[in-house]
């Protein structure tokens, strides 16, 4: 079974790693207006890996087994995320729908 036939537009943490390498992005969407409890601001984001070309979408999951889109609850943990798959810049879209697009740096 090839799951990258079987299952086309969604991509595991690692496939994420690979093709952001490749020269693809991650964007970032919003899809729950954030609100701020306290220190902290929680809301809805999901990650999609885009084809330098702009044709390609994929959708990160939390395993390729049950394709769950893996979502991110907290701008502090989806900066944890990006910071660790090597983003320098990190940029959260805070309205439904905006999306903000990441690639890694040629210096690292």
């Amino acid at each position: 079974m090839n799951l990258m036939q079987d299952a086309p537009n969604v991509v595991s943490e690692d496939g994420l790693r690979t093709l952001l390498a490749e020269g693809h992005s991650a964007d970032v969407v919003c899809r729950v207006t954030p609100k701020r409890t306290g220190a902290q601001w929680s809301g809805v984001w999901t990650v999609h890996c885009v084809s330098p070309d702009g044709e390609t979408r994929r959708l990160l999951v939390t395993a390729r087994n049950n394709m769950a889109a893996r979502e991110f609850k907290t701008i502090n943990g989806l900066s944890s995320f990006l910071a660790g798959l090597g983003v320098s810049i990190v940029s959260i879209p805070m309205l439904e729908g905006k999306i903000a697009s990441h690639t890694l740096d040629d210096a690292g």
